[in-house]
């Protein structure tokens, strides 16, 4: 590593010596590990059957039918357009969640660049 009063180079680039300090003393590196397998539980959940990819699909199906007037191509009886809807909308909350967590845990490794 090569200093100066307000960087130090690593071999990962210049970083704020300040925030450089504060993350090997506050940063848990594991929390990128747990994102990894989070997103491979979630990407696995999505293309699941009955996953967001499905609820997308059967979305589309319905929207289409009785906006643009298409052939049914989901079956009926099951759930309503809003019912899905709302189902639709609640798992791509959940995982709005999971990313904004996500941001909030690698926020301080870009906070690790040089100010000037």
């Amino acid at each position: 590593m090569s200093d100066s009063d307000d960087t130090v180079e690593t071999a990962y680039g210049r970083l704020d010596r300040a925030a450089l300090l504060q993350a090997q003393h506050t940063y848990d590196t594991t929390s990128l590990l747990r994102m990894v397998d989070d997103l491979d539980a979630m990407l696995g959940e999505a293309r699941g059957e009955d996953g967001l990819r499905d609820m997308l699909l059967r979305l589309h199906g319905m929207a289409h039918t009785v906006i643009n007037g298409a052939g049914m191509t989901v079956a009926t009886g099951e759930e309503s357009l809003p019912e899905l809807a709302f189902d639709t909308l609640s798992e791509v909350l959940r995982i709005v969640t999971m990313l904004q967590g996500w941001l909030r845990q690698i926020e301080p490794l870009e906070q690790l660049a040089p100010r000037n």
